[in-house]
């Protein structure tokens, strides 16, 4: 549980760079999907979850201990959030390849577009 306002307004900022990134994905994916095939509108929204899964995941573990008086703690969770996040990535991504009707093209461009949002929203102080 949060003690302070500062750990509020991480978690906050860290629900809303969630937020926007789904809504970017979905952006991206209605764009793909009033201009091209379903197959490119998949992959769109394939690449999307690719990163906003394993992202959300993180998230959770990550800010599970935040304001706990054991930073030992806190900082193995933020660390287990990252090797998970690592992992799941790197599975989704070896699932989802191999699958036919998969256009690459769209799939790695919303998974870099949301990536890329990921680290520039990192460059907005709180």
């Amino acid at each position: 549980m949060p003690h302070n306002a500062y750990e509020l307004a991480i978690r906050g900022y860290a629900l809303k760079l969630i937020l926007g990134q789904l809504l970017l994905v979905l952006f991206i994916v209605s764009a793909t999907y009033l201009g091209t095939d379903h197959k490119s509108t998949r992959s769109a929204a394939l690449g999307g979850m690719i990163f906003l899964v394993p992202q959300y995941i993180f998230t959770r573990l990550s800010f599970l201990y935040t304001g706990s008086a054991n930073i030992m703690r806190a900082n193995t969770f933020m660390i287990i959030g990252h090797a998970c996040k690592f992992s799941l990535i790197f599975l989704l991504f070896s699932v989802i390849l191999p699958l036919p009707e998969i256009q690459y093209f769209n799939l790695f461009i919303t998974f870099t577009i949301v990536m890329f949002s990921q680290i520039f929203s990192l460059l907005k102080p709180l």
